[in-house]
């Protein structure tokens, strides 16, 4: 399967720049069994670059396989600095479009829990829309619902004074179809606020972060790729910003009736957009390689090496290095990992107290973020391993 045209707007000068060999095709999907675990498909990833609009995005991805609707492990709210950041985004959010006993509508709200926290700072009625909802894992609300199917015109239909859309654009193939279905939702309103978030793609050309590139994710945004969406379907960016250390790329915007001309400053131009795939093309190989250096040192010396944190980015990471052998171990602190196994991988993921025993030597981190809350926890059980932070 190539696709040969860009998703965001169909022109066919796509520069391909990367190839991921072999990666598994789900890497979210809670798996109980072993066997079923690494019979999980693989595929290869090939990024491609449209030198038109400057959208990054998997040529050859398989539209056809089935990644939400079996039942998907993605919540964060189990970490303390992420519920901070998240509570901090989201107030500024609501008070700067007044967001307050209004309705909200979240596309792809997961578990729940973000619409939740929009119900419950803003004192607003909400509707979380995903195929893959699971009841039962949000705090009841009587202003709150869900609605179990994918997002479509016949949405528009719903009360909307803002709608929502976090980690879900990156998941999506046909991007310029799903904004223009948005669009087409929200007719002649004019007052209807959109707030999305996504991962930026130019961090990880700009650190080489070969763990946040994994099949699932088949979109890769940038300020000017995603600015350049929204005006196309008739949306005014209102602002763009990066946060948590550069990883998360959003965008706030509302509908207008001409194609805007209005651009952020955040957004790059397509020649210094270039320029980064061709820093990225030149350094990857050698980020990689250092990489296996290290953890083949780590296995020879019989250092115990353990990841922390599941999920995609550990299954970005072991996909290039789990034939070392130098990992036995994933941790994670949701709950709902345990007793799952990694797609394609096979490993098994393990609680934080299973460190107390298994004592490690080296625990690396898939999200810095994390590294004090991280630090802090291993302090609290009495161990001191080497940390390495991604």
């Amino acid at each position: 399967m190539k696709h040969t045209a860009c998703p965001n707007c169909s022109h066919t000068d796509i520069y391909e720049f990367h190839e991921l060999k072999n990666a598994p095709t789900q890497s979210l999907v809670t798996i109980k069994d072993y066997q079923e675990a690494i019979n999980i498909p693989r595929k290869n990833i090939n990024l491609g670059f449209c030198q038109n609009c400057g959208f990054i995005f998997n040529t050859t991805f398989d539209t056809s396989i089935d990644y939400y609707t079996k039942g998907y492990e993605d919540q964060q709210g189990f970490s303390p600095t992420f519920k901070k950041f998240i509570s901090e985004i989201t107030e500024r959010v609501l008070n700067r479009y007044d967001i307050h006993n209004k309705d909200v509508i979240e596309i792809g709200c997961g578990k729940g829990d973000f619409i939740s926290l929009v119900c419950e700072l803003g004192n607003n009625r909400g509707i979380g829309i995903d195929p893959a909802f699971v009841p039962g894992r949000t705090k009841p609300n009587p202003n709150l619902s869900f609605i179990s199917e994918f997002y479509s015109e016949k949405h528009g239909a719903l009360p909307a004074d803002c709608i929502c859309c976090r980690h879900t654009l990156e998941h999506i193939h046909g991007t310029n179809e799903f904004l223009k279905t948005i669009r087409n939702s929200i007719g002649d309103r004019k007052d209807v606020i959109l707030f999305f978030e996504i991962p930026d793609i130019t961090r990880i050309l700009k650190i080489q972060a070969f763990w946040d590139i994994f099949y699932e994710h088949c979109t890769y945004m940038s300020p000017l790729s995603l600015g350049n969406l929204f005006r196309a379907n008739r949306f005014e960016v209102l602002d763009m910003y990066v946060e948590y250390d550069s990883q998360y790329l959003f965008i706030e915007a509302k509908p207008v009736d001409e194609i805007s001309t209005k651009k952020h400053p955040l957004e790059l131009s397509i020649p210094e957009m270039k320029d980064l795939i061709e820093e990225f093309k030149s350094k990857i190989g050698v980020t990689l390689d250092s990489w296996t250096k290290r953890l083949t040192e780590f296995k020879e010396k019989g250092l115990k090496t353990v990841v922390w944190g599941g999920g995609s980015k550990s299954v970005g990471f072991l996909t290039n290095f789990d034939h070392i052998g130098a990992i036995d171990h994933i941790v994670d602190i949701n709950p709902h990992m345990l007793g799952n196994y990694i797609p394609g991988i096979g490993k098994q993921y393990a609680s934080p107290e299973f460190l107390k025993e298994y004592k490690p030597d080296v625990v690396i981190i898939m999200n810095g973020v994390y590294k004090r809350e991280i630090g802090d926890m291993l302090n609290n059980m009495g161990l001191n391993p080497e940390i390495i932070p991604l």
